[in-house]
Protein backbone atom coordinates (compact mmCIF):
# COMPACT_ATOMS: atom_id res chain seq x y z
CA UNK A 1 0.00 0.00 0.00
CA UNK A 2 1.05 3.60 -0.36
CA UNK A 3 0.22 7.10 0.82
CA UNK A 4 -1.37 9.29 -1.88
CA UNK A 5 0.28 12.65 -2.70
CA UNK A 6 -0.76 15.60 -0.55
CA UNK A 7 -0.72 13.91 2.86
CA UNK A 8 1.03 15.81 5.68
CA UNK A 9 1.55 14.87 9.32
CA UNK A 10 2.85 16.31 12.57
CA UNK A 11 3.54 14.92 16.03
CA UNK A 12 1.34 16.72 18.57
CA UNK A 13 3.05 15.12 21.56
CA UNK A 14 1.60 12.74 24.10
CA UNK A 15 1.41 9.96 21.52
CA UNK A 16 -0.93 11.84 19.19
CA UNK A 17 -0.54 12.67 15.53
CA UNK A 18 -2.36 15.15 13.26
CA UNK A 19 -2.68 14.28 9.59
CA UNK A 20 -3.98 16.54 6.81
CA UNK A 21 -4.88 15.16 3.38
CA UNK A 22 -4.85 18.20 1.12
CA UNK A 23 -6.19 16.20 -1.84
CA UNK A 24 -9.57 15.92 -0.11
CA UNK A 25 -9.24 18.57 2.61
CA UNK A 26 -9.76 16.24 5.58
CA UNK A 27 -8.07 16.17 8.98
CA UNK A 28 -7.40 13.04 11.04
CA UNK A 29 -6.10 12.81 14.60
CA UNK A 30 -4.36 9.52 15.43
CA UNK A 31 -3.12 7.81 18.54
CA UNK A 32 0.04 5.72 18.65
CA UNK A 33 -1.73 2.44 17.87
CA UNK A 34 -3.28 3.85 14.70
CA UNK A 35 0.08 5.21 13.58
CA UNK A 36 1.65 1.78 14.06
CA UNK A 37 -1.05 0.19 11.91
CA UNK A 38 -0.60 2.92 9.28
CA UNK A 39 3.15 2.25 9.16
CA UNK A 40 2.68 -1.52 9.02
CA UNK A 41 0.25 -1.19 6.13
CA UNK A 42 2.91 0.72 4.19
CA UNK A 43 5.68 -1.77 4.95
CA UNK A 44 3.59 -4.91 4.41
CA UNK A 45 4.02 -6.07 8.01
CA UNK A 46 0.39 -6.09 9.18
CA UNK A 47 0.43 -9.81 10.19
CA UNK A 48 3.54 -9.27 12.33
CA UNK A 49 2.01 -6.17 13.95
CA UNK A 50 -1.23 -8.03 14.67
CA UNK A 51 0.73 -10.71 16.51
CA UNK A 52 2.62 -8.09 18.52
CA UNK A 53 -0.57 -6.27 19.45
CA UNK A 54 -2.11 -9.53 20.57
CA UNK A 55 0.99 -10.34 22.65
CA UNK A 56 0.88 -6.85 24.18
CA UNK A 57 -2.64 -7.55 25.40
CA UNK A 58 -4.66 -5.35 23.08
CA UNK A 59 -8.29 -5.60 24.23
CA UNK A 60 -10.68 -7.09 21.72
CA UNK A 61 -10.03 -8.88 18.46
CA UNK A 62 -6.65 -7.61 17.20
CA UNK A 63 -7.25 -8.91 13.67
CA UNK A 64 -10.60 -7.14 13.41
CA UNK A 65 -9.21 -3.91 14.86
CA UNK A 66 -6.26 -3.85 12.43
CA UNK A 67 -8.49 -4.65 9.45
CA UNK A 68 -11.04 -1.98 10.39
CA UNK A 69 -8.30 0.61 10.91
CA UNK A 70 -6.77 -0.07 7.50
CA UNK A 71 -10.20 0.19 5.89
CA UNK A 72 -10.84 3.51 7.64
CA UNK A 73 -7.44 4.93 6.64
CA UNK A 74 -8.16 3.91 3.06
CA UNK A 75 -11.64 5.45 3.09
CA UNK A 76 -10.32 8.85 4.26
CA UNK A 77 -7.55 8.92 1.66
CA UNK A 78 -4.50 8.13 3.80
CA UNK A 79 -3.85 4.76 2.17
CA UNK A 80 -4.23 3.57 -1.41
CA UNK A 81 -3.61 0.30 -3.21
CA UNK A 82 -2.83 1.89 -6.58
CA UNK A 83 -1.89 5.16 -8.22
CA UNK A 84 0.85 7.62 -7.36
CA UNK A 85 2.18 7.80 -3.83
CA UNK A 86 4.95 6.87 -1.44
CA UNK A 87 5.57 3.92 0.85
CA UNK A 88 6.97 6.14 3.62
CA UNK A 89 5.27 8.39 6.14
CA UNK A 90 5.55 12.06 5.11
CA UNK A 91 8.25 13.94 7.04
CA UNK A 92 7.09 16.60 9.51
CA UNK A 93 7.59 20.19 8.41
CA UNK A 94 9.81 22.68 10.29
CA UNK A 95 8.36 24.47 13.29
CA UNK A 96 6.45 27.63 12.37
CA UNK A 97 4.88 28.90 15.58
CA UNK A 98 7.34 31.43 17.01
CA UNK A 99 5.27 34.65 17.27
CA UNK A 100 6.38 37.66 15.27
CA UNK A 101 6.32 41.19 16.61
CA UNK A 102 2.99 42.96 15.94
CA UNK A 103 2.99 45.82 13.48
CA UNK A 104 2.01 49.46 13.88
CA UNK A 105 -1.25 50.90 12.58
CA UNK A 106 -1.20 50.07 8.84
CA UNK A 107 -1.17 52.97 6.41
CA UNK A 108 -3.90 53.56 3.84
CA UNK A 109 -2.04 52.00 0.85
CA UNK A 110 -1.59 48.77 2.83
CA UNK A 111 -5.28 48.73 3.71
CA UNK A 112 -6.16 49.14 0.04
CA UNK A 113 -3.95 46.18 -0.87
CA UNK A 114 -5.51 44.22 1.99
CA UNK A 115 -8.97 44.75 0.45
CA UNK A 116 -7.70 43.25 -2.80
CA UNK A 117 -6.01 40.43 -0.89
CA UNK A 118 -9.19 39.62 0.99
CA UNK A 119 -11.28 39.61 -2.19
CA UNK A 120 -8.80 37.21 -3.79
CA UNK A 121 -8.78 35.03 -0.69
CA UNK A 122 -12.56 34.74 -0.59
CA UNK A 123 -12.54 33.76 -4.26
CA UNK A 124 -9.79 31.15 -3.73
CA UNK A 125 -11.63 29.66 -0.75
CA UNK A 126 -14.23 28.40 -3.22
CA UNK A 127 -11.58 26.12 -4.74
CA UNK A 128 -10.56 22.73 -3.32
CA UNK A 129 -7.74 22.89 -0.77
CA UNK A 130 -5.30 21.05 -3.04
CA UNK A 131 -5.77 23.71 -5.74
CA UNK A 132 -5.25 26.54 -3.26
CA UNK A 133 -2.05 24.95 -1.98
CA UNK A 134 -0.80 24.43 -5.54
CA UNK A 135 -1.50 28.03 -6.56
CA UNK A 136 0.30 29.38 -3.49
CA UNK A 137 3.39 27.37 -4.42
CA UNK A 138 3.97 29.98 -7.15
CA UNK A 139 4.93 32.42 -4.38
CA UNK A 140 8.16 30.48 -3.75
CA UNK A 141 9.86 32.60 -6.42
CA UNK A 142 9.31 35.82 -4.41
CA UNK A 143 11.85 37.04 -1.85
CA UNK A 144 10.85 36.51 1.80
CA UNK A 145 8.85 39.29 3.41
CA UNK A 146 10.70 41.49 5.91
CA UNK A 147 9.13 41.75 9.34
CA UNK A 148 7.60 45.20 8.77
CA UNK A 149 5.88 44.13 5.53
CA UNK A 150 4.41 41.00 7.10
CA UNK A 151 3.36 42.80 10.28
CA UNK A 152 1.63 45.65 8.43
CA UNK A 153 -0.35 43.20 6.26
CA UNK A 154 -1.29 41.08 9.27
CA UNK A 155 -2.56 44.20 11.04
CA UNK A 156 -4.45 45.52 8.01
CA UNK A 157 -6.54 42.51 7.03
CA UNK A 158 -8.62 42.29 10.25
CA UNK A 159 -9.37 46.00 9.99
CA UNK A 160 -10.98 45.78 6.54
CA UNK A 161 -13.21 42.76 7.10
CA UNK A 162 -16.63 43.80 5.70
CA UNK A 163 -19.41 43.51 8.26
CA UNK A 164 -21.93 42.92 5.46
CA UNK A 165 -20.23 39.79 4.11
CA UNK A 166 -22.69 36.90 4.62
CA UNK A 167 -20.12 34.12 4.53
CA UNK A 168 -17.32 32.95 6.77
CA UNK A 169 -14.26 35.12 7.39
CA UNK A 170 -12.26 33.24 10.00
CA UNK A 171 -8.68 32.08 10.45
CA UNK A 172 -8.32 30.43 7.02
CA UNK A 173 -9.70 33.41 5.12
CA UNK A 174 -7.81 36.02 7.17
CA UNK A 175 -4.48 34.21 6.98
CA UNK A 176 -4.85 33.54 3.25
CA UNK A 177 -5.74 37.20 2.66
CA UNK A 178 -2.64 38.23 4.60
CA UNK A 179 -0.40 35.99 2.49
CA UNK A 180 -1.92 37.40 -0.70
CA UNK A 181 -1.60 40.99 0.54
CA UNK A 182 2.08 40.39 1.17
CA UNK A 183 2.39 38.83 -2.30
CA UNK A 184 0.85 41.96 -3.85
CA UNK A 185 3.80 43.82 -2.35
CA UNK A 186 6.16 41.45 -4.12
CA UNK A 187 7.14 39.44 -1.06
CA UNK A 188 6.62 35.87 0.12
CA UNK A 189 4.83 34.61 3.18
CA UNK A 190 3.66 31.08 3.91
CA UNK A 191 0.11 29.93 4.54
CA UNK A 192 0.37 27.46 7.42
CA UNK A 193 -2.25 24.88 8.40
CA UNK A 194 -1.78 23.39 11.84
CA UNK A 195 -3.46 21.51 14.65
CA UNK A 196 -3.50 20.80 18.37
CA UNK A 197 -5.04 18.11 20.54
CA UNK A 198 -7.50 17.56 23.41
CA UNK A 199 -9.82 18.86 22.15
CA UNK A 200 -8.69 18.38 18.57
CA UNK A 201 -8.62 21.66 16.65
CA UNK A 202 -7.26 22.94 13.34
CA UNK A 203 -6.08 26.48 12.64
CA UNK A 204 -4.46 28.55 9.89
CA UNK A 205 -1.88 31.30 10.25
CA UNK A 206 0.89 33.17 8.41
CA UNK A 207 4.61 32.50 8.70
CA UNK A 208 7.70 34.34 7.50
CA UNK A 209 11.31 34.01 8.67
CA UNK A 210 10.50 36.86 11.06
CA UNK A 211 7.88 34.73 12.83
CA UNK A 212 4.22 33.76 12.82
CA UNK A 213 1.14 36.00 12.64
CA UNK A 214 -2.33 34.79 13.59
CA UNK A 215 -1.65 32.89 16.81
CA UNK A 216 -3.48 35.37 19.02
CA UNK A 217 -7.05 36.06 20.08
CA UNK A 218 -9.45 33.16 20.36
CA UNK A 219 -6.91 30.84 18.75
CA UNK A 220 -4.01 31.90 20.99
CA UNK A 221 -1.28 29.36 21.52
CA UNK A 222 -1.58 27.36 24.74
CA UNK A 223 1.61 25.92 26.29
CA UNK A 224 -0.39 22.92 27.52
CA UNK A 225 -1.58 22.10 24.00
CA UNK A 226 0.45 24.19 21.57
CA UNK A 227 -0.26 24.63 17.90
CA UNK A 228 1.87 22.48 15.62
CA UNK A 229 2.41 23.26 11.94
CA UNK A 230 1.32 20.41 9.67
CA UNK A 231 1.43 21.82 6.13
CA UNK A 232 2.42 25.08 4.46
CA UNK A 233 2.14 26.67 1.02
CA UNK A 234 4.61 27.44 -0.33
CA UNK A 235 6.51 24.74 1.60
CA UNK A 236 8.83 25.91 4.37
CA UNK A 237 12.34 24.57 4.00
CA UNK A 238 14.56 23.89 7.04
CA UNK A 239 17.15 26.48 5.97
CA UNK A 240 14.52 29.22 6.19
Amino acid sequence: MRIPPGVHRADLGGGFLAVLATHNGTWQWMNGATERIWTAALTGTLPDLTQRLRAEGMPGDADAIVTATVERLTSVGLLATSGRGTAELPPPMPAATTPAQPGAEPRRPVRMLARVGLALALALMRLPLRIRMRLLECLRFLPPAPSRVAASAAAAVPLIRPAWWPGRIACMEVSLATVLTIALRGRRAHWVLGARRTPNEAHAWVWTPAGAHGLTGRDADDPRRPWTAVAAAPPIHPQE
